[in-house]
């Protein structure tokens, strides 16, 4: 696994930690095959099945925080089924929507997906 792909991956799986969440095992794996894409393979802590991350090299840091961000979202949907389905859970509405990785004020913020409002960094989520 390159650095740049573990570093991404620790500033996200800190908000998952910070939820309470299991920390996924990570392993190196360059699964995409292409030099311009860092990869990783995440694996179940309870059943060990495993899914891809990658994220293209040449984006800015938080334009890569925002991309894995949305990938190890769908990875805890999947992962914890309804108890989590929710995750992160948007503070301003928080029984209608998860919050969402995105670009505000060019920073990866999780943000409410309904007012665009920014929560809290990627890599600085609080506990739910």
């Amino acid at each position: 696994m390159s650095e740049k792909i573990d570093e991404i991956l620790g500033y996200v799986l800190r908000d998952v930690t910070s939820s309470g969440l299991e920390t996924p095992r990570i392993e190196p794996v360059d699964w995409y095959n292409d030099p311009q894409v860092s990869s990783a393979m995440i694996y179940s802590v309870r059943d060990s099945t495993g899914r891809g991350v990658s994220v293209q090299n040449d984006l800015s840091l938080d334009r890569q925080l925002v991309a894995v961000a949305d990938q190890i979202q769908e990875w805890v949907i999947e992962e914890v089924g309804t108890t989590h389905s929710n995750w992160p859970q948007c503070p301003l509405h928080p029984n209608n929507h998860p919050l969402a990785a995105r670009i505000v004020d060019d920073r990866g913020v999780w943000a409410c997906p309904a007012s665009n409002t920014p929560v809290a960094r990627i890599g600085e989520l609080g506990p739910a």
